[in-house]
């Protein structure tokens, strides 16, 4: 809550306890910090403003009216004005204008973003014929002096305004209602000298579908305070709109319908009752999906990985990485991601030696070549509640068994039984628990958005789970052990999923 909102919720609550002359002075400057609020995106004011309004109207009556009509006309007034402000005080409630956690590693953190054109890829996506390929990058970093620096906000006014629609509309709820993330603070400070002290284990991030780089900026900022050189790439046309330096902003994909529109063979997978009916239908969804929309944005985010880290590992950053790239340690190298971001981590991690461990966050996965098919590196899983919240209904929600990627990443006579493969739960969360959003929310809306329970323990637990792996398997972190550490950690959030169901399966059918 801003400084404005308090001042307009006390004024209107102070008016109504007083005498008509007090109440509109104090129903005015109620209004002027109303408007302030609503000009400053705390669109909960809103009902609150229409409280102080009334104030006014209210106070500027006759004090001694006695004609039946007037009295009622007071009376009905003052009542929908305290509806008003019951109504900012829920919306205030519900939707907060939150707080980020506390990064808690020993390290400040600084972010500086930067764009990468590949040329050797053109009419990728939308993109017209011979129009190279065009990325957007953000990067978090272990900083050296921050004095003087200002913390970035969690959006921008103009990436509010580029993700309105592209993105926010596909939450649930009306574009405007999330407005005020432009008035969070995060902890990075922009632009801030990087601590060039030591070299640094390298993180790939990728967004997940319709969604934006900065959406994990919680756990993108506890990485960075723990030494990791953090980097989300942006993936144009499938994320919000891309605005770049020179003004030219790239538009969510005009195929985005497409997109959504599953065929029956996936549908006939997603529902399947049973191992054996899912395995009837699986040919045909991995047919269906090579011919879908989305395995045209598979492949290119893919690229757009590998691109990347080609540019990295090659020292052809420009300028504004200049110096993330001389600590950038490229021999302890990871990829991780959130849903489509997940997948097409875990996939380009296979297939890139480079890359020593990767993290999918609750993506389904879309390379057949690891179905049925032990993963080269390092992968850890963590995925939402599935069996609270089922992805495709009833058939879906069985504890032993993960729909999404349950058939991927070990050999199906052996799954369950590759410790390099670490698979969990979190318990509790909605698909997009996975990222900063339960922050954002509380009570029933949050529930029926992002999961059940408190929002703070959904992100410390997604969090702790991917920064104890990658501390794991590119810092050689010894102790505490992972996973048990973590799992020990977060007991009521974190379950562990061995995949062994598949291998009972496989082994009868066999």
């Amino acid at each position: 809550m801003l400084i404005t909102d308090a001042i307009l919720m006390a004024s209107c609550l102070a008016a109504l306890l007083r005498p008509p002359r007090q109440a509109f002075m104090l129903a005015a400057i109620g209004t002027i910090a109303g408007v302030t609020s609503i000009v400053c995106n705390s669109w909960q004011a809103t009902p609150a403003l229409l409280a102080a309004l009334i104030g006014m109207a209210v106070a500027a009556m006759p004090a001694h009216a006695s004609r039946w009509p007037m009295r009622w006309a007071r009376r009905a007034l003052v009542g929908v004005a305290i509806g008003c402000l019951v109504a900012s005080a829920a919306l205030f409630y519900s939707l907060p204008i939150f707080s980020l956690p506390t990064p808690d590693g020993p390290h400040v953190v600084g972010t500086r973003q930067f764009e990468l054109i590949d040329p050797s890829r053109t009419g990728v996506m939308e993109d017209a014929p011979g129009t190279p390929r065009r990325i957007l990058v953000r990067a978090w970093y272990p900083a050296s002096n921050v004095e003087g620096l200002s913390t970035r906000p969690y959006l921008t006014g103009r990436e509010v305004d580029d993700h309105a629609i592209d993105v926010f509309s596909d939450f649930g709820l009306p574009q405007f209602v999330y407005r005020h993330f432009s008035r969070v603070r995060t902890h990075s400070y922009t632009d801030a000298p990087a601590d060039v002290s030591a070299s640094l284990p390298v993180v790939v991030f990728s967004h997940g579908y319709w969604c934006w780089p900065g959406q994990n900026t919680a756990l993108m900022e506890k990485l960075a305070s723990h030494g990791y050189l953090v980097f989300s790439v942006g993936h144009p046309y499938d994320g919000g709109t891309m605005t770049f330096a020179d003004g030219t902003k790239i538009p969510v994909s005009p195929g985005k319908k497409s997109a959504q529109v599953p065929t029956a063979g996936m549908i006939k997978y997603w529902t399947g009752a049973n191992h054996d009916a899912r395995y009837a239908a699986l040919r045909q969804y991995q047919i269906d999906f090579d011919h879908h929309r989305v395995m045209q944005s598979f492949n290119a985010w893919r690229d757009d990985l590998r691109f990347f880290v080609d540019q990295l590992t090659a020292n052809r950053l420009p300028a504004a990485a200049h110096e993330l790239q001389e600590v950038a340690d490229d021999r302890r190298l990871g990829f991780a991601g959130m849903s489509f971001g997940g997948t097409s981590s875990a996939s380009a991690c296979h297939h890139d030696a480079r890359c020593k461990a990767a993290v999918n966050l609750d993506g389904e996965e879309f390379d057949w070549n690891l179905y049925n098919a032990n993963v080269r590196m390092p992968l850890g899983v963590l995925h939402a509640d599935w069996v609270r919240y089922p992805p495709f209904g009833p058939n879906s929600a069985d504890p032993a068994f993960n729909l999404l990627c349950g058939y991927a990443y070990e050999t199906w006579s052996t799954a369950g039984e590759n410790n390099g493969v670490t698979r969990a739960r979190l318990i509790g969360a909605r698909h997009l628990g996975l990222t900063d959003l339960p922050l954002s929310a509380r009570g029933p809306l949050a529930e029926r958005l992002y999961g059940h329970g408190d929002g703070q323990q959904l992100v410390a637990a997604t969090n702790a789970f991917v920064l104890s792996f990658f501390d794991a398997h590119l810092k050689q972190v010894t102790q505490p052990a992972f996973p048990q550490a973590v799992f020990d950690r977060h007991p009521t959030r974190l379950a562990p999923h061995r995949n062994s169901a598949v291998r009972e399966w496989w082994t009868r059918r066999s």
